[in-house]
């Protein structure tokens, strides 16, 4: 459910996802459903990461692993059909400011741990996954922070959640297509680099709450 500010979303506007949006809204859909429905599928993918290196059978992982990047892309359909949905039928719910953050928080913190508890060959993978979901939350509060201070939202990146998610979503795809020492590798690697990109974008927006709010007092 869309709050006043909303993540600027290109998909929104193509032919396929208005279609989609208007015959979920025809079917009674709520958005706080689907919304709801995005931490499930980010749930599925998280647990596809976390069992993927557990068989001996490579095409068992690989399967796992690309079923991790679907459940991430579920996820984030969800995310997009929610606000859609709200705005084709008209069904703003006064919780849905709730539905429509809270459930990513949730997911985001389900998919880095599931990536984190699923790399047996790392033993640090597991903090790291830890890390990696306080400073994702960290981007969203910072945002809320600024909003809740009377300034717009910033959903800028680099390592906005769709950003973040693409980054997950290709490691995923990438590592189901090598061999079990190098794929773990491969998201061992993908959960710093989201680590120090999340880092990075709270001290954008960070800044830029700052500067806003100067610049406001400035004009007071």
């Amino acid at each position: 459910m869309p709050t006043t500010d909303r993540r600027p979303i290109s998909t929104r506007s193509a032919r396929w996802a208005q279609h989609s949006a208007h015959w979920l809204a025809q079917k009674n859909i709520t958005p706080n459903t689907i919304s709801v429905f995005s931490m499930v599928f980010a749930l599925l993918s998280a647990l596809a990461f976390a069992f993927a290196f557990y068989f001996s059978s490579a095409l068992i992982t690989r399967l796992f692993l690309v079923l991790a990047a679907l459940g991430i892309q579920g996820r984030l359909l969800c995310n997009l059909f929610d606000g859609m949905v709200a705005i084709e039928g008209k069904q703003h719910s006064p919780i849905g400011a709730i539905y429509n953050d809270l459930p990513d928080r949730i997911s985001d913190s389900l998919l880095f741990l599931g990536v984190g508890y699923g790399l047996l060959l790392f033993s640090t993978a597991a903090t790291l996954a830890w890390a990696v979901s306080v400073v994702a939350l960290l981007t969203a509060y910072v945002r809320l922070l600024g909003g809740s201070c009377g300034l717009p939202q910033r959903f800028i990146g680099p390592f906005a959640k769709q950003q973040r998610m693409a980054i997950l979503t290709l490691a995923a795809l990438i590592a189901a297509f090598l061999p079990i020492e190098k794929a773990q590798l491969v998201l061992f690697i993908t959960l710093w680099i989201l680590l120090f990109g999340s880092l990075f974008t709270v001290f954008l927006r960070l800044r830029l709450v700052a500067r806003d709010l100067n610049n406001t007092k400035e004009d007071t």
